[in-house]
Parts: structure tokens; sequence; C-alpha cells
């Protein structure tokens, strides 16, 4: 994937979730974008889509499972979608799913995760699903409401990755100091991926010129998409420390960053 590294990488530092929007449509200028990088992105993995849908989340909540607290109106929204015969499919969702959620707040627009069964009975959208695929996650997208919650917003903007685990306890064999920089800038960034309930199931491995994500515990289905959102931030800030390299998924953990040599 050609990965724009700078405009991710600080969109990696300032997204934060939002459910709350101004009612104001999208610029068409940005929803061009927005919609030509999702194409882009959809190019990747056969069994990977991104959708995007100008209604507003509301209209498809109903068909999620579980519950995601109070959300407005938002002018439009993005649906991920896998191909249940595709290999590493939860993993690869992760990954796509969050270049275009990055993507999106380059874009001065918010976003907010949502993961869930999707019950298309209920949905007031429809969703033109193919043989073998699912919708498993939404975003909203749109302009942030800026009266709401005033001090959340606030404190969410300056801190927008506090109640984080210590990204040096999130490897398990031990943080050396001694890393490459490439490597410690991005385990500091793959600690800041999006997990639900703030649950941060990655853990980072390093050796032999390979970065390696795994899940603690056993790696459900959204487990796994979570790790693949690490695994984007991963790759972002190996690439913004300097060193080119490849994605690859499975062998050891549930993906890798390798360093070309």
């Amino acid at each position: 994937m050609d990965i724009p590294v700078k405009k991710w990488y600080e969109a990696v530092q300032t997204r934060y979730s939002q459910q709350k929007y101004l009612e104001k449509p999208i610029k068409p200028f940005t929803l061009k974008s927005l919609e030509k990088t999702v194409n882009q992105l959809n190019e990747i993995y056969p069994e990977i889509r991104v959708e995007i849908f100008k209604k507003s989340i509301k209209e498809i909540l109903p068909a999620l499972s579980g519950k995601y607290g109070n959300f407005t109106d938002s002018p439009a929204f993005m649906a991920f979608i896998i191909n249940d015969n595709g290999e590493h499919r939860w993993s690869k969702a992760g990954y796509i799913g969050e270049a275009a959620i990055l993507e999106a707040t380059a874009l001065g627009l918010g976003t907010c995760w949502i993961g869930a069964r999707f019950v298309p009975e209920r949905s007031r959208v429809r969703v033109n699903l193919k043989r073998g695929e699912r919708l498993v996650a939404v975003s909203p997208i749109g302009y942030s409401s800026e009266n709401y919650n005033l001090t959340r917003h606030f404190i969410s903007k300056l801190f927008p990755h506090r109640d984080r685990i210590n990204y040096k306890d999130l490897c398990p064999d031990g943080y050396d100091p001694d890393w490459p920089g490439w490597v410690k800038n991005a385990i500091k960034l793959g600690s800041y991926a999006p997990s639900r309930l703030n649950r941060q199931p990655w853990r980072f491995y390093y050796g032999d010129q390979r970065l390696v994500v795994d899940c603690k515990g056993e790696p459900s289905a959204y487990k796994r998409m979570e790790c693949g959102i690490a695994l984007l931030h991963l790759e972002i800030g190996a690439l913004d420390g300097g060193v080119k390299g490849s994605v690859e998924y499975g062998g050891l953990g549930l993906a890798s960053f390798i360093k070309e040599d």
C-alpha cells in the first residue's frame, strides 16, 4: 500500500473517537478525495472492501448488535465489509479500515470505529452485500460538533492517547532501549491504535528485522481486527523512522512488518 506517511502519522496523533456531529454536509472536494482513497484501498485485498454511504450513522445503528453510546446524525458513514472466504480477513479489515479512517481524519473529518454483528433486516439503509460477504464494522464521518461536552472534547484534543498501557509494557519478551529508532517509533505508534473498550489486545515482538504484532490471549475475530489496526500504525511508524519494508500476515504472530535489507 502506498502510504502518505507524514499525513497519516499526524492523523494517528490527532484522531479520537467522536459521537457528535454537525448536520452540515461534507464538502464535495473532501468527499471526492476520500472516495478516491477508498477506491484505491479496495484494490489491495479482494476479500476486504470499504463503502461510503451518504446517510446518517443512525440509519444503520439499529442493525448493529450491542450498545454504542449516544450518536448524533452524521452526514455520512463508512462500512467495512469482509468476504468470509478470505484468509487473514479480520486482520486485513483492520488494516484497510484504519487506512480509510486515517485518511478521513487527515481531511478534517471525525470518525469512530464501531464493530458489531450486522442484522440486515433492522437496517434503515440498504447495504448490497455480495455472496459470502458480511458487514463487520462502520464509522460515522462528518464534522465534529464543537459545542458538545466541551470538557471531554478539550481533554481529548490535548491528550488523545491517555489511559494507555505504556508501550514498553506491550512487549512481552522485553523492551530494549537499544533497538533501532524505527522499531521504537513503530511500537509507540502501534500502541495508539483504537480498540473496543480500550482493551488494547496487541502485543509486539522484534527480532531479525521483523516487527511482529500478536494478540494477548485468544484472538477473537474483533481482536484480530484491532491487531490489524495496530499493524498499520506499526508500518506508519516504521516508515516515518526512515526504513522501507512490507507487511506479512500469519507466520510469527498475526502479522508482521519486515524491514527491507
